[in-house]
């Protein structure tokens, strides 16, 4: 590879910089996570907030009314939605499908951005099963964690598409992951990218350590982090395994790596516990073709 090609890269900084060149989350995400914050906050309050997109009220809508969430009889009103999967859920329902609107993009020979995705939602109800599984506090806020674990690696197709698919054919090549690709080739980390975006939209800093640390099993390599967040990497962390083990979607690379044990033991997880939670996770899979084509409408 000659130097003049490498020269041609582009650097962490120089994709730092670009990062405005991506659309910005809608009002309402934000307006959002400040009424649900507030604990004197009501439904009424959450319906009025949702009543200026009548468009996503209707995401909603029919994502409370998929198998998924399995209401009884469903719902017609946000009100009976709200009643049944809680603010939290409704708030991650609104951020999820405003991220993937805002990292909208085409599918190209080298990458399938519907594959992606799929691995994504996959990932994502792989970390709410899991931390239901594990016994986590609030298994609801896990789905947008899993979600955008990889958002780093969109951003970088849509931002450096050659340099990406030149990540991408190493990856398949030499039977690699992507991080592990962008790291032989001297590239930008996704995991670096995902945190920087994440940031800009001033996204809690839950998101920042999922984006950035997703790939590190070590403990002790995930500095400034709080025992709770450890926690919710270790979640995503496995999901992300398991859900590459399955074969489901897509993300840029085909190998798969097993759980180390560490991991298991800090989520209280026994090895033979594993074969109950996988079969828990390829049924909550079942439902990510359908989520798929609601935020996609």
């Amino acid at each position: 590879m000659g130097a003049a090609e490498k020269l041609n890269r582009p650097s962490a900084v120089q994709i730092a910089e670009r990062l405005d060149e991506l659309p910005t989350l809608p009002t309402i995400v934000y307006e959002l996570s400040r009424v649900i914050g507030d604990p004197m906050s009501s439904t009424s309050d959450v319906e009025g907030i949702m009543s200026n997109d009548p468009a996503m009220t209707t995401k909603v809508l029919r994502l409370a009314n998929s198998a998924y969430y399995a209401i009884p009889g469903g719902v017609s009103s946000l009100q009976r939605a709200i009643a049944y999967i809680g603010f939290d859920a409704i708030h991650q329902l609104v951020l999820s499908a405003s991220i993937m609107k805002a990292l909208d993009a085409k599918a190209s020979a080298q990458f399938d951005t519907k594959e992606f995705w799929k691995h994504c939602l996959g990932v994502a109800m792989a970390s709410e099963t899991t931390a239901r599984f594990v016994h986590h506090k609030s298994p609801s806020d896990l789905f947008t964690c899993g979600l955008v674990h990889d958002i780093g690696k969109i951003a970088l197709y849509m931002l450096t598409p050659e340099t990406f698919a030149e990540t991408l054919a190493y990856a398949k090549e030499k039977d690699v992951t992507m991080i592990e690709a962008e790291e032989a080739l001297s590239l930008p980390r996704h995991t670096n990218v995902g945190k920087e975006l994440t940031a800009k939209w001033r996204l809690p800093a839950v998101f920042q350590a999922i984006t950035a640390h997703h790939h590190q099993k070590d403990f002790a390599a995930r500095p400034a982090l709080s025992p709770e967040m450890h926690q919710v990497v270790d979640i995503v962390f496995l999901a992300n395994l398991l859900v590459h083990a399955l074969d489901f979607g897509q993300s840029g690379h085909r190998k798969v790596l097993g759980a180390p044990k560490d991991t298991l033991e800090r989520l209280h997880l026994k090895p033979e516990q594993l074969k109950e939670l996988v079969i828990k996770i390829k049924e909550a899979l079942g439902n990510v073709e359908g989520f798929l084509k609601i935020i996609g409408s």
